[in-house]
């Protein structure tokens, strides 16, 4: 057999071959394609649920702030009763909002105990704020302790 004869026989055999491997590699590439996809989602909505934690966590040390001025700020009567017990902070002009707090709301409990041992006024405000932002909701709670000395 002449050498070319042999190189036609060997190519006849490995016909359709080259079409597999192909097929094989698209279908692997597909594949990583895919999770590179699903990797990245992932990955989004991990950074929207860390950043919606922080603004309800900002705005909940804010509604705790709030309330400490509000009952033992300059000019009040050192009461609970002061303390303003749930606000929106949606961005409409009032004094603490802002594009960072938009379509927050902030529930503030507050609670007025004296300790006898001590005979000192104690006030333990809790402050819970929940961000939302279309599919994504978020809660933070801050809880303060603070007491009147005279």
């Amino acid at each position: 057999m002449f050498p070319n004869q042999q190189i036609r026989k060997s190519l006849k055999k490995q016909q359709g071959s080259m079409l597999v491997i192909a097929l094989f590699v698209i279908i692997v590439l597909a594949f990583l394609a895919y999770a590179m996809i699903v990797i990245t989602e992932n990955s989004n909505r991990a950074t929207v649920y860390e950043v919606y934690g922080a603004r309800a966590l900002h705005a909940a040390n804010s509604g705790a702030e709030r309330a400490l001025n509000q009952v033992l700020g300059p000019n009040t009567n050192e009461s609970c009763a002061d303390a303003t017990s749930n606000y929106g902070l949606a961005n409409n002009g009032s004094s603490i909002t802002g594009a960072s707090f938009s379509n927050c709301n902030i529930i503030i409990n507050c609670t007025e105990f004296l300790v006898t041992d001590t005979g000192f006024t104690h006030f333990r405000i809790e402050s819970t704020a929940t961000c939302i932002a279309s599919e994504f909701t978020t809660h933070r709670s801050v809880s303060v302790e603070a007491r009147i000395i005279k």
